[in-house]
C-alpha cells in the first residue's frame, strides 16, 4: 500500500512540475511593454486603435506609416528596435 503511495505522489509531482513549467515559460506569447510608442499611445490613441482606425494589416504597412506617413515627422526619434517591438506587440507579420 505505501508504495503505491509513493508511485502516485512521484507521478502527481511529474505532472505538476511539467505544467507548471509550461505555463511560465512560453516566451513566444509574451508581449513587449518596454516600448517608447506605449508612452504617448494610450486611450483612443492606443496603438490598437490606431492600427484598426488606419486599417493596417500588415508589418510593413506599419513601417511605412511611421517613417514616410503624414506624421512620419513625430516619429523621427522612434528608434527601429521600439517599432519592431510595437510591430510584435500588434502581432503584425
Amino acid at each position: 500500500m505505501g508504495i503505491i503511495f509513493v508511485i502516485f505522489l512521484i507521478g502527481g509531482l511529474v505532472i505538476f512540475n511539467g505544467y507548471s513549467k509550461n505555463a511560465s515559460s512560453n516566451p513566444v506569447e509574451e508581449k513587449p511593454r518596454d516600448f517608447k510608442c506605449l508612452k504617448c499611445h494610450k486611450g483612443s490613441k492606443s496603438l490598437e486603435n490606431m492600427v484598426k482606425e488606419k486599417n493596417i494589416t500588415s508589418a510593413e504597412e506599419l513601417r511605412v506609416l511611421i517613417r514616410k506617413g503624414p506624421k512620419s515627422g513625430l516619429h523621427t526619434t522612434v528608434p527601429d528596435e521600439d517599432l519592431e517591438k510595437a510591430i510584435q506587440y500588434l502581432n503584425l507579420k
